[in-house]
């Protein structure tokens, strides 16, 4: 029988392959340019292609056919790191006047980031709890079959390139909490960190509750990782680690502040956003109000907006079901793992940053709703960490039930999927709508069906058997 650690490779390997089939399934069954934003994000790595950086209302330069078209680019206020992966592809496509190839292309890198989230999720996952490998499977799969971040990742957005920033920050600041302020730790802290702010400006926030949580427990505990000899060091060897980390974060600042300076410079703000076009004709901006955060924070619609994707919205009951039991199951397995007689330094540090990272994001949201923002399911995706790991925990909340459990809720989260991405394929637009290739998105739902069967047997393979005597909760 193969070992925990091949089956817990196997188990990578088939969440990778469901991503790939699913988020392709989406790229092959929706017409290119069928959303306005992501006819914004091409155009942006065109133009970068041919050496122009775009401010928000620059004129559209991309040649296009399809879908919708747009009276200016709205992404000029994100940073280039996005654009720059997909500029290579896009710009000599176009060129060459390969349209269409062009933007399944950069459908194509969309996908490739998403499997590296499930990857990065995986990996923090065993971070949290590594005595439990199939937990961090079972996250894995649950990453790859999420509605909102397969739908992501089968159109160009940047979202999912800083999910994965996200992700491995959460990841690094568990693995630093663990084994200490070491070196290699924390230059890939400071690598993830100048990644994610290269990307979009939260993360100047996921940046901020890590290396809060880092600076606390290292400042007031002198804890320095499970493998130390020692559980206080001396004050002076505590502000050294601070020091560190500090330089480690402001080093990932550095890198990125000449960007935020041209927002200011420009719009007077860091974000880069220009709130004169709120009501301009034609700006993602257009007829939205202001309203009181009171308000936002108690509109059920503004919740629908913020929890509900695509894949969901004609299933609602099914995906409540399927989202909150394993997710309201893994909040109680949590809580219990913090008890009293099994409460530890690393896990009130884990629980308290993933609470902080929650609340911060859901904040932010309903703060920019009021301030007449769209309040949309993808702000959200940022926290796939969080509820990924909730959901495995709460699928495997009891070890022998983990497989039977685990293959009934994917195999339901994967006729959602299924039906989604069936015909027909409706599309907005100004002008013709892109071919699909409904053939090959079949064939793609059909490898991620076979990929999400392995891992299935992966999980199944590493947690207890289900005819075992035993039906005591998971322990982590």
């Amino acid at each position: 029988m193969p070992n925990a650690r091949r089956l817990w490779f196997a188990g990578l390997i088939a969440n990778i392959l469901t991503c790939a089939g699913v988020c392709a399934g989406y790229a092959l069954s929706s017409p290119l340019y069928g959303s306005k934003d992501e006819v914004a994000h091409v155009d942006h790595a065109y133009q970068l292609w041919h050496g122009t950086l775009i401010a928000i209302g620059d004129p559209m330069r991309m040649p296009q056919t399809w879908g919708y078209t747009l009276p200016f680019d709205w992404t000029g206020q994100h940073p280039p790191l996005f654009y720059l992966l997909l500029a290579p592809v896009v710009g000599p496509l176009t060129d060459a006047g390969h349209l269409l190839a062009a933007g399944m292309a950069a459908r194509g890198i969309g996908i490739m980031i998403t499997c590296l989230v499930v990857a990065a999720v995986m990996w923090a996952t065993r971070q949290i709890v590594p005595s439990r490998p199939e937990v961090a499977v079972v996250a894995g799969l649950v990453t790859a079959l999420s509605p909102a971040l397969t739908r992501l990742g089968g159109v160009v957005f940047n979202d999912n390139l800083f999910v994965l920033w996200s992700t491995l920050l959460v990841g690094q600041t568990v693995w630093l909490l663990r084994n200490g302020p070491r070196t290699r730790g924390l230059v890939l802290f400071g690598l993830y960190a100048a990644a994610a702010l290269g990307t979009r400006l939260p993360g100047v926030v996921v940046i901020g509750v890590c290396a809060a949580a880092l600076g606390l427990v290292w400042l007031f505990t002198g804890h320095r990782g499970d493998r130390s000899e020692r559980w206080a060091g001396p004050w002076s060897e505590r502000w050294a680690d601070i020091g560190r980390l500090s330089v480690s974060v402001a080093l990932a600042v550095a890198v990125n502040s000449w960007f935020y300076i041209r927002n200011f410079r420009e719009t007077g703000n860091w974000s880069g956003m220009q709130t004169d076009l709120v009501g301009k004709p034609g700006s993602p901006l257009h007829a939205r109000e202001v309203r009181p955060v009171l308000d936002v924070a108690t509109d059920p619609e503004i919740w629908r907006q913020l929890l509900i994707p695509p894949a969901m919205q004609e299933h609602v009951t099914l995906g409540a079901v399927l989202t909150l039991a394993p997710l309201a199951l893994g909040v109680a397995v949590g809580v219990r793992a913090l008890s009293p007689s099994r409460r530890t330094l690393l896990r009130v540090a884990t629980a308290l940053t993933l609470l902080a990272l929650v609340a911060v994001i859901v904040a932010i949201q309903i703060k920019y709703a009021a301030g007449g923002g769209g309040a949309y399911w993808r702000y959200l995706v940022p926290l796939t960490v969080v509820t990924s790991l909730v959901t495995a925990l709460g699928i495997a909340a009891v070890p022998r039930l983990t497989g039977p459990v685990v293959a009934v809720w994917a195999t339901a989260m994967f006729v959602l999927f299924a039906t989604h991405i069936a015909p027909p394929n409706p599309s907005g637009g100004d002008l013709l709508t892109a071919p699909v290739f409904q053939g090959s998105a079949w064939v793609a739902a059909g490898v991620a069906g076979a990929g999400g069967l392995v891992a299935v047997v992966a999980v199944t393979m590493l947690a207890p058997p289900f005819w075992s005597q035993s039906t005591r909760p998971v322990k982590i």
